[in-house]
């Protein structure tokens, strides 16, 4: 039994060995997409003794029948029959034909055919099961997936997938109402040769209804030289765009408008001739395909830096601030300072975090030009941009600091205003310390500290004062780190005013001189206001009047008896500008002088037909606010009432007839100039 074995096995591997010697392997179909004709790639057999032919044969169905296609193939070392099937079937096999009828058929293999349908902006393709029965291992990992597009000169590998994985494959489409082709290849390899498994060829006519991607906008500069703003982006992955669109807005939250567009795919920088870098601007871009698909426009939109500069000459440096670059892309990293010199090359002068947005450049040289950029830097250094250009030339300069209390004025007659000059315009400083005392020579306070604002003149209101019975005094210094002591100022007072009145019906004014001890202006021009109760604000009554040390006026208004008791005053000082600038007037405290009433009233009058026809008392100084007149008749009803001194009855009752001829009583009261309530009444007689 031994023996038998062992002669068995000797006779199978014999015979394993003879029929691996005499079959062909056919490795690959290759489905031509010229005519549609079939190739066989295969190995040849390796021992041609008695050999004969080859034959190929084919079927629809891989059980068969199976159809003889050619034996006409003599050359027993080709490894390819080309274009040998003009008809594309399902099943091809080779036979190898030797001399005796002995013949060596081939594995079976399976013809690719693939099919295409539409999606979405997209071809699908998919294809049959793998060509071999089972999967040889010279056989590839993948399917190659191959596109001819109209323009293309052949087609063109645009993916893969895996031999174990289903037989289908998703393209984007980037034509515009064109043919596209497709074929799949698998690739088989042996020991001298390789041949790929090339499918049939699935067209038809497709739309890209698919609009691109947005592009990656990588930066909004401004261009160093000509200060103009430029973006920048990095082309787009899809091939079929042909155009980029920019859009502009003052601020993100206002509308968005196209003003600008740049043709080509690979065209990426375009410049704004409208807008300046001397504002901030807001920037999205958006692509536009070959078949007219326009994508959306970028989420994050992307903005210029601006940068301003306040150079401070005393401490010889700049402070340098500007606007964030926001949603840069790849996120960013810090900003990087840069300077040249009198037209020298950009150097870096520092750098801080993405969160900083001001620097200070110190030990800054007289009669030097200084040029600042600031340039936005993202993670890795990858994108860069810049900010519009900041110059100026740094001159040290002569410093003539003053400071000067331009006015003392009363407020609302409860207040006192100072007005300060400074020539802060031009020179910055640090503060103002205000101070005040009662007496000339006496001990000053500081009652306030005024920072510098930028400005020239400085108001302030001292509140913790009694204007109408203290003179006040104040001075001002001011402080500068670039002084090396602080400015004083001149010494100024408040007006002081008191006022009388005479039986004569004379007001007499007094007040202390103005002076605010600077030799710039002697005796300026005072002038005198006055309100009767009349008035709806003060009038001027004296303008331009000269005062000396001790001042009076007196007002005569023994003529103005018709306007009331009650006469207010103040006196103001105007002084013209000066080298410290305009000098605005001061006003003393308000006074009120009340004026003695006096009263006459006649005992009889006519209503009609005399010139006598109106009953009115002769009133001199009365004030309206608190006078009463009324006439009443002797039953004690009340005909007539006014609270107008200069007002009279003109005998008429309410229904307008005329009261008859009689005797009617009359009330007069007010309060006079003392305080006093004044009452008297007394009878009228009304004839005819």
């Amino acid at each position: 039994m031994r023996k038998l074995a062992l002669l068995l096995i000797l006779f199978f591997g014999l015979f394993a060995t003879s029929w691996a010697q005499f079959t062909p392997s056919l490795r690959c179909l290759f489905v031509k997409d010229e005519d549609n004709s079939v190739s066989l790639y295969f190995v040849p057999t390796q021992d041609s003794t008695n050999f004969l032919n080859y034959s190929v044969h084919y079927a629809d169905n891989y059980d068969g029948p199976y159809t003889l296609l050619t034996s006409a193939l003599t050359t027993c070392n080709t490894d390819c029959f080309d274009g040998l099937d003009p008809v594309v079937h399902n099943y091809y096999f080779i036979r190898s034909n030797f001399a005796g009828g002995v013949h060596y058929n081939s594995d079976t293999l399976a013809t690719i055919h693939t099919t295409l349908v539409h999606g979405n902006g997209t071809a699908i393709l998919s294809w049959n099961p793998d060509p071999y029965t089972p999967i040889p291992a010279s056989s590839g990992t993948h399917y190659s997936v191959y596109c001819k597009n109209p323009n293309d000169f052949d087609f063109m590998y645009v993916g893969s997938v895996s031999a174990t994985s289903p037989h289908t494959y998703t393209d984007t489409i980037g034509v515009c109402n064109h043919t596209v082709e497709y074929r799949v290849q698998l690739l088989n390899a042996w020991t001298n040769g390789t041949c790929r498994n090339s499918s049939t060829v699935a067209l038809d006519v497709f739309q890209n209804t698919i609009p691109p991607a947005t592009p990656t906008l990588t930066g909004v500069t401004v261009d160093y030289n000509t200060d103009v703003i430029q973006l920048s982006w990095l082309p787009s992955v899809e091939t079929d765009v042909n155009k980029y669109l920019i859009f502009h807005a003052v601020t993100p939250n206002d509308q968005w408008i196209e003003v600008g567009s740049v043709d080509g795919r690979n065209n990426t920088t375009w410049t704004d001739p409208v807008n300046n870098s001397d504002a901030v601007h807001y920037y999205r871009i958006s692509a536009r395909d070959s078949c007219g698909n326009g994508g959306a426009m970028i989420e994050h939109y992307q903005s210029n830096m601006h940068l301003t500069r306040q150079v401070d000459v005393c401490h010889r440096k700049v402070k340098l601030t500007w606007t964030p670059y926001v949603n840069m892309t790849n996120q960013l990293q810090k900003y990087v300072i840069k300077a040249a010199v009198d037209g020298g090359a950009l150097t870096n002068v520092g750098e801080v975090a993405a969160n900083t947005l001001e620097f200070t450049h110190t030990g800054l040289e007289h009669e030097k030009e200084y040029c600042y950029v600031i340039q936005a830097v993202s993670s890795g250094g990858q994108y860069t941009t810049l900010s519009n250009k900041t110059c100026f030339l740094f001159e040290e300069e002569d410093r003539d600091d003053f400071v000067y209390v331009a006015a003392v004025s009363v407020v609302d007659n409860e207040d006192m205003k100072i007005t300060i000059n400074t020539n802060g315009d031009l020179f910055s400083f640090d503060q103002i310390e205000l101070y005040r005392s009662e007496e000339l020579f006496g001990d000053f306070v500081l009652i306030a500290t005024i920072p510098f604002d930028g400005g020239a003149v400085y108001d302030y209101v001292d509140y913790d004062v009694k204007v109408n019975k203290k003179i006040y005094y104040y001075k001002a210094l001011l402080y500068s780190e670039c002084l090396p002591a602080p400015v004083i100022s001149n010494t100024s007072n408040s007006i002081l005013l008191t006022g009388t009145g005479d039986a004569a019906h004379r007001n007499q004014l007094v007040w202390f001189n103005y002076d605010d001890h600077t030799p710039l202006t002697s005796e300026p021009p005072a002038f005198i206001l006055r309100k009767m109760e009349t008035d709806n604000d003060f009038v001027e009554i004296v303008s331009n009047m000269v005062w000396a040390s001790y001042n009076t006026y007196v007002d005569d208004v023994s003529e103005l008896h018709m306007f009331g008791s009650d006469f207010k005053y103040k006196v103001g000082v105007s002084q013209s500008a000066n080298q410290f600038g305009f000098v605005p007037p001061s006003f003393s405290n308000e006074v009120v002088i009340k004026q003695k009433p006096t009263i006459w009233i006649p005992n009889a009058f006519r209503p009609v037909g005399s010139k006598n026809s109106i009953f009115k008392p002769m009133n001199s100084f009365v004030s309206a606010d608190t006078y009463i007149f009324e006439i009443y008749n002797r039953m004690g009803q009340l005909i007539f009432r006014t609270t107008n001194p200069n007002e009279g009855w003109d005998g008429r009752l309410s229904d307008g007839e005329y009261a008859p001829a009689s005797v009617y009583v009359y009330k007069i009261q007010f309060i006079d100039n003392s305080d006093e309530l004044f009452v008297t009444h007394g009878t009228v007689t009304v004839v005819y």
